[in-house]
Order: structure tokens, then sequence, then C-alpha cells
């Protein structure tokens, strides 16, 4: 997702380049038109009237802008603004497609050789799917850029079940005040297209070390044990780390939907 819209904005460039071009060919054509047939005195020419320069600024306005902002990623700061996301099944519910267990027929589950349970109904059944591919994963169950927003959501659509299962995961370093001294949080921000549809997707960290080592907007990864806590109210996963270590940041900072899950 992120190369297709990478090259429609080059493409976008591209077009915007060859409209320049063409008006530009235009208006030096129509110069030397009126340099060749004009043997008169000196008169006014109306090549610069109000719709010429708007046809004009249409064009060059575009690209001014585009080269004059700094490509910034998103960060903390806008992070703090949107509001983290702990829970990201609760979209799922939110858009009255249901919970995921009460009310279900019997055979609306899937049930490993164990005795964990993933209820599902006709929404949340990919969900229940990604969530028992990532159960059997072993030793640990890691979290790559590929699912990285469907795995955190059936992480949390299904808590109970992954309690005391050992979970690694890569992220931007958020805080918000309302974190204890030993809790951060890393997530990354979840892009369908453009800025305003981003969501800050996070999990909970803590750990024994001073997390102040790890400074707000570090990429770090980190392995450790999925408990469950309470945070502003919410059920919500947490890892406790068992090491936090610094990473270079991916060539894309953002992560989008799989277009081939549920397939």
């Amino acid at each position: 997702m992120d190369l297709w819209v990478k090259s429609l904005a080059v493409g976008m460039y591209v077009l915007a380049m060859h409209q320049l071009y063409l008006a530009v060919r235009d208006l030096r054509a129509k110069n030397k038109a009126s340099a060749t047939t004009c043997s008169c005195s000196a008169h006014t020419h109306d090549q610069w009237k109000p719709g010429v320069i708007i046809m004009y600024a249409v064009l060059v306005i575009p690209l001014v802008l585009a080269f004059s902002f700094p490509n910034a990623v998103l960060g903390s700061h806008m992070a703090a603004k949107k509001g983290l996301n702990f829970t990201p099944s609760g979209i799922l519910v939110n858009n009255n497609y249901g919970d995921a267990s009460p009310n279900l027929i019997p055979n609306d589950k899937l049930q490993l050789d164990t005795d964990k349970v993933f209820p599902f109904n006709e929404y949340t059944k990919p969900y229940a799917k990604r969530a028992v591919d990532m159960y059997k994963e072993e030793p640990l169950i890691v979290i790559n850029d590929d699912y990285y927003i469907e795995s955190l959501t059936s992480l949390d659509l299904y808590q109970d079940q992954f309690v005391g299962k050992k979970v690694q995961i890569s992220g931007y370093v958020y805080r918000l005040a309302s974190m204890s001294n030993n809790q951060f949080a890393l997530g990354r921000f979840s892009m369908r297209c453009c800025v305003a549809d981003s969501v800050p997707l996070a999990i909970l960290v803590e750990t024994d070390s001073s997390p102040e080592q790890w400074k707000t907007d570090t990429y770090a990864v980190a392995l450790g044990t999925i408990e469950k806590r309470q945070f502003e109210g919410k059920d919500v996963l947490v890892i406790v780390a068992k090491t936090v270590d610094t990473q270079d940041a991916p060539t894309s900072p953002y992560v989008y939907q799989n277009p081939y899950f549920g397939s």
C-alpha cells in the first residue's frame, strides 16, 4: 500500500510538471506570434487576464507547497493529540459488528487441543483464525509489519487466551501522563490513505528498568510476557518486558491493513 501511495504521488508530480510545460510552451508561442505579426505601435495584451493567472496558480501553488513543507513523520506529539489506541478491537464493536464472545451459537468457535477457545461471529472470524495462528507460534509470538494491525486487534479481541504467552513487538516509544513510572507504550501509526485517518495503535509495556532510558519517539523492540491490566478504565494487554532494545527505524514508519487478510 505504501508503494502505491508513493507511486501515485510521483505520478501527480509528473503530471503537474507536464501541464506546467504545456502552459509555458503555449505562452511562449503566443509571445512569438505577437512579435512576428504585430507591426503597429505599442499596445496592451490580454495575456495576463485573471483566468490565465488562476490557471497558472493552480499548477504552481501545489508544487511550491510540496517542496516547502518538510517530510515529517507522525510522532508522539500527534499520538498524544489523537490518543493511543490500546483496544483496536473496539472498532469492530463500535461499527455495530457485535462482540465476539456473547450470544454466539456453539459452532462459532475455533478450539485448540488445549482448553483455549476462540469464539467468533461473521465479522470477527478472520481475527479468530489469526489468533489461533499466533497462539501456535513457538517459542514466542512475533508481531511483524505484514500483520501488525490485524495481530494487535486479535490480541485485544482474545485477551484472556493470550495471557502468559511470550511476545515480541517493535514500535515507537510513546508516553502518556496517565502511565505509571515503569510504563511506556510501543506502537505504530496505522494509515489507510492519509494523515487524517491515521490511528496510533499501541500496546502497553512495563519494565523493571528505568523507562527513561528509552526516549520518546525512539524505535525499540520489546520481548516479554503478556499480562492484563486496567488502564484508563479499560482492560488492556501489557507486555511485562524481559528485554527492551533500541533498533533502527524501518524505512516506512507507518503500517497498513493487509489486503489479503481474511481471504
